[in-house]
């Protein structure tokens, strides 16, 4: 077996049959799919089993998680249980473009870790929302360091070189990963392909104030063990997020520390008007005024 295919998922009734579809539709055979089902309550594991009996317990297996122990869990359990030489992550809500295995694994036989940039936004009917034209940088440091890098399902791994998902880190933990990762030396290769596809709905995480406390630990574990290279990129990331929550005492005192590490960094559009935004309340002022 070459790859394998790790679905983690808790009541995810509404998506997971498409997920697993964008796997079955792969131009990338020889895999097999874990479904990880963490304790969910509703139909997801019969809905899984009616709908793909004909390769469970072959291509398709299912492990199920005595109870609800959180997606990085699931994901090291599934890590655990692969039969597979390559990794690949894929959240339940999320799909995928028919090359992407194929193309990522092509990359994976010279680095570790390959991670296709994800560009394209699609809503609960699959359909295309939006497409990000952002540029990113081609500095791999910078992408890890500022933030700009961690979905799961963009991700995949050689089997010998996954260092593990953090299970004390919830919703930063695939940021982490990258973090500790690089600072290892491990090889990462990012590519801007445009073969993943990110699911907008109301359940997502982002906005979840968990992802702030994850930054602050994230914050605290590598304060000092950032290269200085990329020290204002990490501490504008982590003032932009408080920022986001409203901590705007963290937010503006760890942003006055970027700006003194590399003053530069507060001159760049982007950065500009998340700070106006953020810093300042603008984003509630306009949500208030329907606005954004």
């Amino acid at each position: 077996m070459e790859a394998t295919v790790i679905i983690p998922v808790y009541n995810g009734e509404k998506f997971i049959k498409n997920a697993i579809k964008s796997v079955l539709n792969q131009t990338f055979e020889d895999l097999e799919i874990l479904v990880i089902d963490d304790a969910s309550t509703d139909r997801t594991v019969e809905i899984v089993e009616e709908s793909f009996k004909d390769i469970l317990n072959g291509k398709l297996r299912i492990i199920k998680n005595p109870k609800n122990m959180e997606r990085s869990y699931s994901r090291n359990i599934g890590v655990e249980n692969t039969k597979g030489k390559f990794v690949f992550f894929l959240d339940y809500d999320d799909e995928w473009e028919r090359e992407y295995i194929e193309q990522s694994i092509s990359y994976l036989k010279d680095n570790d870790i390959v991670y296709s940039f994800p560009r394209t936004f699609i809503d609960e009917d699959s359909k295309i929302i939006r497409v990000s034209k952002k540029t990113i940088p081609e500095d791999v440091g910078k992408i890890i360091f500022s933030g700009q890098i961690g979905y799961p399902s963009a991700s995949g791994f050689r089997k010998e070189s996954f260092l593990g998902y953090r299970e004390d880190i919830i919703l930063r933990e695939d940021w982490e990963i990258f973090i500790r990762s690089y600072l290892k030396g491990i090889k990462i290769k990012i590519l801007d392909n445009n073969k993943v596809f990110m699911r907008e709905h109301r359940n997502r995480t982002s906005r979840n104030i968990k992802m702030l406390y994850s930054t602050l630990k994230v914050y605290e574990d590598y304060k000092d063990k950032i290269p200085k290279k990329y020290k204002a990129d990490f501490l504008f990331h982590i003032a932009d997020i408080n920022l986001r929550f409203g901590n705007l005492s963290t937010g503006w005192k760890i942003l006055f520390r970027a700006i003194k590490e590399n003053p530069s960094i507060i001159l760049d559009k982007r950065n500009i008007l998340s700070v106006l935004k953020r810093g300042f309340r603008i984003d509630r002022f306009l949500d208030i005024k329907g606005g954004i």
